[in-house]
């Protein structure tokens, strides 16, 4: 595909590495020198360092051959004007990052379509969803759901005391609605384990299986259940505020807090949530802790769009005793610092959108991606062509490279957990844990071949 990226900031850049890994034809335009300085020594990629939004500059690029425009820049306004720009070239596929959705409202009776936008993304927005879901399932440092809801997977620490560490998988006892699909070693390693492989205490181990009885199986696993009535929020950008009104629409609401360094927005809080205690204070200070009783709160969630401040945040909420906190990381390097300190819970709203718009560029048989902290794997759901290399074969007949492995199917309103002897029909919804290296093969298995005929 050839993929213009407009936008050379942290999402420009994710996508941009990604999509040239997976060997796409990508043009980024980037009109900060030292930003577009940035691709041009580290990626491969063409880089045009002008404005975006400029018909001259998309006919440099490649404009009239171009299967998608992805607009990522920190403007709402310039993303929707390059959109529609791209739209008179005929671009099959416009993708808009929006931060303030009111920019596209339909006071006037305008939708999307008439903007030129085919996909509308809001990297804080997607965000605050993965911290609901946290906060709805708190012994997961990670959750996410597949084939409607019914497979989900899930990111869950290995306590020393429960009875499966140090034996070797193959003795564990046999589960039928689950597979462990990937290992975080306590050393930072990550692999899809076999038989042999021994999972030690403190390892976060990936669990996909059906919804239901999976989250039952996961309460074994964690040190301690954990019941949140009490939830406090760092920051009042758009993470924070997002979350706080996503909790206020819950049937079952939460207590929460919002302490917001910057007086001014905390008088504009005030007017958009209604339920929230909204608190002006400093997220690095000792006293607002004090003062606020941070010790008898059940969650903090750190988005102070700060990676330092949620940092200092996340070491005073542990020393003040609190067990779930969540974070928002921004820069990947500090991914090692929250690992030291005990914290699994981050979210990164780049990577979020990146995986959103990703998964565009797949065929039209994959219905989801997601991406695992820290790149550490992808996650696939798809559903399985009639003519794919692997159709009608038995798993153990496929040969699937190391790092690949099916984790579910599901078989019209049935959720299966396979081994080797389990047949692959087309039509199945297979979600599938892949390791980066191998993700490029995935084609080779799952793609329609034009050459079988039906």
């Amino acid at each position: 595909m050839h993929i213009i990226i407009v936008g050379g900031g942290g999402v420009g850049y994710e996508l941009a590495r990604n999509l040239s890994e997976k060997h796409q034809d990508v043009v980024v335009i980037e009109k900060n020198e030292i930003k577009s300085r940035r691709f041009i020594e580290s990626l491969d990629v063409m880089v045009i360092v002008e404005n975006g939004a400029n018909s001259s500059v998309l006919e440099k690029a490649g404009i009239y051959q171009a299967d998608m425009l992805i607009a990522v820049t920190d403007l709402d306004e310039v993303n929707t004007v390059t959109c529609m720009l791209a739209k008179k070239y005929h671009v099959p596929l416009t993708v808009c990052r929006i931060r303030d959705t009111g920019y596209v409202g339909t006071d006037l009776g305008l939708n999307l379509k008439q903007f030129g936008i085919d996909i509308m993304i809001n990297p804080e927005q997607v965000a605050a969803t993965e911290i609901v879901k946290m906060l709805s399932f708190p012994d997961a440092s990670e959750i996410e759901y597949f084939s409607q809801g019914k497979v989900m997977l899930l990111g869950v620490t290995v306590g020393k005391e429960t009875g499966i560490t140090g034996k070797p998988i193959r003795k564990l006892p046999k589960d039928t609605d689950s597979i462990i699909v990937g290992v975080s070693k306590p050393n930072g390693k990550f692999i899809i384990p076999g038989g042999n492989d021994i999972i030690e205490p403190d390892s976060k181990i990936y669990l996909l299986g059906k919804s239901r009885p999976l989250k039952e199986i996961s309460m074994l696993l964690h040190y301690e259940e954990t019941r949140v009535k009490q939830v406090t929020i760092f920051g009042g950008d758009a993470i924070g505020q997002q979350v706080a009104l996503m909790l206020e629409k819950r049937k079952d609401p939460f207590t929460v807090k919002l302490i917001e360094k910057d007086e001014k927005r905390c008088a504009e809080l005030s007017l958009k949530l209604k339920k929230t205690l909204i608190l002006h204070g400093d997220a690095t200070e000792i006293a607002i802790f004090k003062e606020e009783d941070i010790s008898i709160t059940d969650v903090v969630v750190a988005v102070t769009s700060d990676d330092r401040t949620n940092i200092v945040t996340a070491l005073l909420a542990r020393q003040f005793g609190v067990k779930k906190i969540i974070c928002e990381v921004r820069k990947p390097q500090y991914v090692a610092v929250y690992s030291a300190l005990g914290i699994e819970s981050l979210i990164n709203p780049r990577s979020l959108a990146v995986a959103q718009i990703i998964r565009l560029t797949r065929r039209k048989e994959f219905v989801s991606l997601s991406i695992l902290q820290g790149e550490k794997a992808e996650v696939f759901e798809l559903v399985l062509p009639e003519t794919a290399h692997v159709a009608h074969k038995k798993i153990c007949e496929a040969h699937f490279p190391h790092g690949m492995l099916i984790g579910s199917i599901m078989r019209k309103e049935d959720v299966i957990i396979p081994n080797g002897n389990t047949e692959l029909l087309p039509e199945d919804h297979l979600v599938i844990f892949s390791l980066p290296k191998v993700v490029v093969k995935l084609d080779h298995y799952f793609a329609p071949d034009p050459k079988k005929r039906l």
